[in-house]
């Protein structure tokens, strides 16, 4: 599943995928035994002591003793308010199948409403299956906050074919089902309590992505994440630029970045025309990749592509002709004409320099 939510069978890595199905449905059979542990007990041991009675009393015909069978069978039905003597011969089996048709009708009952509620309710079933999905997992990827970066994250994150479980607060979120289309579990919870990050399987998880839209709540799932596993690799969502900048490296956190920083870049490229490809923090400066066109009367036609390189500390990794043949990467030799399309690689406070030399000279 590298380009589309749908399951896909013969995509890479579906095979592990089917593991993962097969331990989520048997995680999830045990988590709904789990809740009704008493109740199944309760209804084995109600069978087992008609089983045991119905073996002591022979049979009323033949006076033969009764088969294993029989017997299980008669302490099932008794359960049902069908007897296999009618009427009860022995004072026990009479008090059996006065007492067991009421069991039968609170726990069979029982049983047969929750079964009902959970093929009805799909949202009840949804979040148990999504718990049960989570706790397969391992060597994932924790993503806590789907709000609009979050699920930008998910979407290439997915494109990977990376495991995600995603912890988000307001079951109103409407990025929701788009995650779960995607394969990511999601679990409903608040990401600051300990509670939810296990749940999320935090103690196997690669890494954490914490990208909630407030700066206080993201620094305590990042402490809280390095607590319950030491090994984790923390990225930090921050409003605060200059917190981030700070952060980043202290508090044992590996990556602190703000939004807002690294998409002021690609503002700025709208401006000038231009597309940032993609943004990323190198040795904690802010570096962009960015398409570049060279119009009419640009600064670098005619320019080779080592010298642009050597005079603007950039690094060129395709040029697109007006013809349309693409030079990835272009030679060292290689001259630049108007019309160029550039993928241009550059730390973002060059970046509006070069636009603007790729416009007029």
């Amino acid at each position: 599943m590298r380009n589309s939510g749908l399951y896909n069978p013969f995509a890479p890595g579906a095979h592990f995928r089917r593991h993962h199905r097969l331990q989520t449905a048997w995680v999830y059979l045990r988590l709904l035994l789990r809740q009704s542990r008493w109740k199944l007990f309760v209804l084995t041991a109600a069978v087992a002591l008609g089983t045991l009675l119905y073996s002591i009393e022979p049979h009323p015909a033949t006076g033969a003793r009764r088969s294993f069978g029989i017997c299980l069978y008669g302490g099932w039905m008794a359960l049902l308010a069908q007897p296999l003597d009618s009427p009860p011969r022995v004072w026990y089996l009479d008090l059996l199948c006065a007492v067991d048709p009421v069991l039968g009708i609170v726990l069979i009952g029982d049983g047969i409403v929750r079964l009902a509620m959970l093929m009805i309710s799909r949202q009840l079933g949804e979040r148990q299956w999504m718990q049960a999905m989570a706790s397969v997992y391992r060597n994932h990827i924790v993503l806590c906050g789907l709000g609009h970066l979050g699920f930008r994250v998910l979407e290439q994150m997915r494109r990977a074919d990376m495991e995600v479980v995603c912890v988000e607060i307001n079951p109103a979120n409407r990025f929701i089902s788009h995650a779960k289309t995607m394969g990511a579990a999601v679990l409903i919870r608040d990401m600051t309590e300990d509670a939810s990050l296990v749940d999320a399987g935090i103690a196997d998880a690669d890494a954490i992505i914490i990208a909630s839209d407030s700066d206080m709540a993201n620094l305590e799932v990042a402490l809280d994440a390095r607590r319950l596993n030491p090994k984790i690799r923390i990225i930090l969502r921050l409003f605060d630029q200059q917190l981030a900048s700070k952060i980043s490296g202290a508090l044992t956190v590996d990556a602190a970045f703000s939004a807002s920083a690294l998409a002021a870049p690609a503002v700025a490229a709208m401006v000038m025309r231009s597309r940032i490809l993609a943004s990323s923090s190198i040795a904690g400066a802010l570096h962009v990749m960015a398409e570049v066109k060279l119009q009419t009367g640009s600064a670098f036609v005619g320019q080779s592509v080592s010298s642009f390189e050597a005079a603007n500390a950039a690094r060129i990794l395709a040029v697109t002709t007006t013809a349309g043949d693409v030079h990835s990467p272009p030679s060292a030799g290689e001259l630049l004409s108007k019309g160029d399309t550039l993928v241009i690689h550059c730390a973002d406070h060059r970046l509006m320099g070069l636009l603007d030399g790729a416009v007029r000279a």
